[in-house]
């Protein structure tokens, strides 16, 4: 399997992004997988110090670069120098051999400078670039985490605020309601209490009737109607034998 490098891992890192499907009411906000997303970007922090490794490396090979650039440098000056000895081993053309071996001359240190200068610019502008798009592409993702993350948490709030208003109207209908069978009860209890006074008079009364008719001028008495009936029978026979 391909080593990814940090433009890939960023790439497909903004490639989830872009599938992840949007919140329900919602056209801006979508819904991240946490782990997925912690999972990229752990792989990503541990590629940058690879990344951060290699252009270390080539600050190191620098040197190597300028001493390859002297040395090459250094060649032709030498080249151009036996060049233009041999040129002036001739004294015919001595006049024109140091003409040209004052132009091959520049022209080497020219090519010396330019070979330097350009490994020079090669290798800073390579360290900086990565480094520069590696930091904008770390920030990007930051600022999307860091705006998910409080749209989030505004969400949570205001449901938690529906929440709590929905709670407070149902307890004030529950006491509403209790209130009302407070009311309801205690009516139910005051028409009930003439009812029952009404009932006691009405016993104490036929309590009284039934006492005084077990009285007498003589007090209370201890036989009934049968015993009288007796009596009178009694009374008779004794008539009937006088």
């Amino acid at each position: 399997m391909a080593k990814k490098g940090i433009e890939e891992m960023i790439s497909e890192i903004e490639i989830f992004i872009d599938n992840c499907k949007y919140k329900p009411l919602s056209s801006s906000m979508i819904i991240v997988p946490k782990d997925d997303l912690e999972q990229m970007l752990n792989e990503l922090k541990l590629k940058l110090p690879n990344e951060i490794e290699r252009c270390k490396k080539i600050m190191r090979n620098k040197e190597a670069i300028l001493a390859d650039a002297r040395t090459r440098a250094d060649s032709i000056i030498t080249e151009s120098v036996a060049e233009a000895n041999k040129l002036v081993d001739q004294s015919q053309i001595v006049e024109l051999a140091n003409i040209r071996a004052n132009e091959i001359l520049d022209m080497a240190r020219s090519q010396a400078d330019q070979i330097v200068n350009e490994a020079n610019a090669d290798a800073n502008e390579i360290r900086l670039g990565s480094m520069y798009y590696t930091k904008d592409k770390l920030t990007e993702v930051s600022n999307y985490i860091n705006a998910t993350l409080e749209a989030e948490k505004a969400n949570y709030d205001n449901l938690i605020q529906s929440l709590q208003s929905n709670l407070d109207i149902v307890l004030n209908n529950t006491n509403e309601i209790n209130g009302d069978i407070a009311n309801m009860t205690g009516a139910a209890q005051q028409a009930a209490a003439p009812e029952e006074a009404t009932q006691t008079t009405s016993e104490e009364n036929n309590t009284t009737v039934e006492n005084e008719q077990d009285y007498n001028v003589y007090g209370k008495t201890e036989y009934s109607n049968d015993d009288e009936d007796d009596e009178d029978d009694d009374f008779d026979d004794d008539f009937l034998d006088d």
